[in-house]
């Protein structure tokens, strides 16, 4: 008995699991992560030197938007692993679920924008103290790397109009790692400025 299949799904189980791009990805992921690790070892490093400082200024720091934006980013996470499911049997549905995931980031971006809109109207800025350097430093840093992952989902969603093709599915899961990647990250900056004390 012969079994249905669709080009794209015939397409996306012939191709190696780990295409040279998803290496390519894995190494800046890494080297990436390891900048950001120097960073958080510095900032640990000058907490422990200047714990009141460090405490007094976390304390301004608003919480509730730091946690919504973490369960933000895990979603967005989530919906494009399930766009990257969909896109080897149904591009639409894929195409759809990706518009999620962008529009979750989106949402990110809004809450961050928000919360450093709260910073400046409060006086605080990137020189206020040795905190908040590391507050604006790293948290825009990372502001950036969602900026870029949005405009690579977007090049993805504009291609999926036209099928799911081996090249377009390979292309998504590298930017997928990226974007977990990014999420990754967010949540060690939550951790490390809201929480720990």
């Amino acid at each position: 008995m012969q079994q249905n299949s669709t080009p794209g799904a015939e397409q996306y189980s012939d191709r190696p699991l780990v295409s040279f791009a998803n290496k390519g990805v894995w190494i800046f992921v890494g080297i990436d992560l390891a900048i950001f690790s120097l960073f958080f070892l510095v900032f640990l490093t000058e907490k422990v030197a200047a714990p009141d400082l460090f405490g007094q200024s976390q304390q301004s720091l608003n919480a509730t938007i730091g946690f919504v934006n973490t369960i933000i980013l895990i979603t967005s996470s989530w919906l494009l692993v399930q766009s990257l499911r969909a896109m080897g049997s149904c591009a639409a549905k894929a195409r759809l679920l990706l518009a999620g995931s962008m529009l979750f980031g989106l949402l990110f971006v809004a809450f961050k924008l928000y919360e450093y809109y709260e910073k400046f109207s409060a006086g605080i800025s990137l020189v206020e103290n040795t905190f908040f350097t590391f507050y604006f430093l790293l948290t825009f840093i990372h502001f950036c790397h969602v900026i870029g992952g949005l405009i690579a989902l977007l090049m993805v969603f504009n291609w999926l109009k036209s099928g799911a093709d081996k090249r377009t599915i390979s292309t998504a899961e590298s930017i997928g790692i990226y974007w977990h990647m990014v999420d990754l990250l967010w949540i060690y900056l939550f951790l490390v400025l809201y929480l720990l004390r």
